[in-house]
């Protein structure tokens, strides 16, 4: 994989990715421009709902997302410690991150968050509304758009904190 030094690599977990599913939106994470999106075979493996698995592995023939393994020991052995305290996936995410100095995609909270700010620092995690934010802003999607797969993911039970994307943005609507 050839990144140039302004690109954000950001291993992917499986919350994400079913988010991103759900909404019809996997394709916004080869459409942000600066990030690359990579998707270990531990998180794949959690992608079990067969029509689930299909959208993936579309989004990885399209080039939406690209499959990573481990490259050496140092990634294996952070992974073993890891999974002693989250589920395989987030380790396999978080090893990879803090091995390579890369960022997280995970809706995970409490334990895995408090590892992931530990062990990468500020700001190296990514959500799904952080997602749609960057969509926003880079102009891939309106606040109506995101507003209403905020709906949408809502039915499948995945909530968030804020009543409307503009809420977080600090817009107003327009008139």
């Amino acid at each position: 994989m050839a990144l140039s030094s302004r690109t954000r690599v950001v291993v992917t977990d499986a919350n994400v990715l079913i988010n991103l599913i759900h909404a019809g939106r996997l394709d916004l994470l080869s459409a942000l421009t600066g990030y690359e999106f990579v998707v270990p075979p531990e998180v794949e493996a959690e992608v079990s709902v067969p029509e689930q698995a299909d959208e993936l592995a579309l989004a990885f023939e399209a080039g939406h997302v690209e499959r990573l393994s481990f490259s050496d020991t140092s990634e294996l052995e952070v992974y073993a410690e890891l999974v002693q305290m989250v589920g395989r996936g987030e380790a396999a995410c978080l090893a990879m991150a803090q091995v390579r100095g890369w960022y997280v995609a995970s809706d995970e909270r409490r334990r895995f968050l408090r590892l992931a700010r530990e062990r990468l620092g500020p700001g190296r995690v990514l959500n799904t509304p952080g997602i749609f934010v960057l969509a926003i802003r880079a102009g891939l999607l309106t606040v109506e758009e995101a507003d209403q797969d905020k709906r949408v993911l809502e039915e499948h039970r995945f909530k968030m904190r804020f009543s409307s994307f503009r809420d977080v943005l600090g817009t107003k609507p327009k008139e």
